[in-house]
């Protein structure tokens, strides 16, 4: 969510946030002291110098040898593979709208068994209008299918959507979650949304937006993230991470679904040697290698020219 290379928002201002979440009812958990990170402290640049430049966003494992991520201004979606110590660009690509039109401020992406989908804030075009939906991209530029995302608070065009992440049906019904009514989730009831949620992390309240993706995008809850802002969020397998960037010096939360609600169970300080600085993107890695799983971290800031950071977690975490 930087204010971007067009400028358009010189003032940075999160009262909005703090009273949409008031009014929303919605306030987060009282504050829980932060554990150190569950992984080693080491960490280390994972780009070469300058290649991403400033705005590279969220991030998204497809397997362990492929990456996507995205930049939201100008818009452009990135497939990453490995190369030594670090991951370099295999394919490179604008992202347009489904009518060819607009630069799609594109916040963060999550690769899926049905594709790639990515969150947007607005149409950096048209930037003073929030425009918050989620785009599906197949081999092209245009996306190949579009929601518009409602029930979220009206907030600054530069505060909307910051992260997704997808949570298969499976876990979800074996773990008992209830929509915001009450009512335990049954994918029957939502014909044709493919085989999971989509969760998206609103930056300026740090709250998360539970949709199905049908002929529209169908709300089913929301919750707090743990963060007053939320920047990415990475689902593991077993429960859902969630990151902030400088704001709340690089801390990331884990939550999993507890009497039919995604709640709090853990938070972590970044890793030591992690520079504080603009976090937007957060990675998980999905094989174990020698007890550790690969971490990746995006710098909106391109600090010291390099954008991508790697650690590791315990596999265990």
């Amino acid at each position: 969510m930087p204010w971007g290379e067009k400028g358009r928002f010189p003032l940075r201002i999160k009262v909005i946030g703090v009273l949409a979440v008031v009014a929303l009812g919605l306030v987060a958990s009282p504050a829980q002291a932060a554990s150190t990170w569950p992984g080693d402290s080491a960490t280390r640049t994972a780009d070469g110098s300058n290649v991403f430049g400033k705005n590279l966003s969220g991030l998204s494992f497809e397997s362990a040898n492929v990456v996507w991520a995205v930049k939201n201004s100008p818009s452009t979606l990135y497939r990453l593979v490995p190369s030594g110590s670090t991951w370099k660009i295999d394919q490179k690509r604008s992202l347009n709208y489904q009518d060819g039109q607009g630069d799609p401020d594109a916040e963060g992406v999550v690769s899926t068994p049905e594709g790639i989908f990515v969150a947007v804030e607005r149409d950096n075009d048209d930037g003073d209008v929030s425009a918050p939906k989620i785009l599906k991209y197949g081999t092209g530029s245009n996306a190949v299918a579009e929601w518009e995302l409602g029930g979220m608070p009206e907030v600054d065009p530069n505060d909307g959507p910051e992260a997704i992440s997808w949570v298969p049906d499976e876990y979800l019904t074996r773990n008992g979650f209830k929509d915001d009514t009450g009512r335990t989730y049954d994918p029957t009831d939502y014909p044709g949304h493919g085989s999971g949620l989509f969760f998206v992390g609103l930056e300026a309240t740090g709250e998360v937006y539970v949709y199905a993706l049908q002929d529209s995008a169908k709300l089913l809850a929301k919750f707090a993230s743990g963060h007053t802002q939320v920047m990415d969020l990475e689902f593991d397998g077993s429960k859902l991470w969630a990151i902030c960037d400088n704001n709340c010096n690089g801390q990331t939360t884990t939550l999993a679904i507890s009497s039919g609600k995604f709640r709090v169970t853990a938070k972590y300080n970044r890793p030591s040697t992690l520079p504080n600085t603009n976090l937007e993107g957060f990675a998980i890695s999905p094989s174990c290698v020698n007890g550790k799983k690969l971490v990746l971290w995006s710098d909106d800031d391109n600090k010291d020219g390099h954008a991508l950071r790697s650690g590791s977690l315990s596999c265990t975490s």
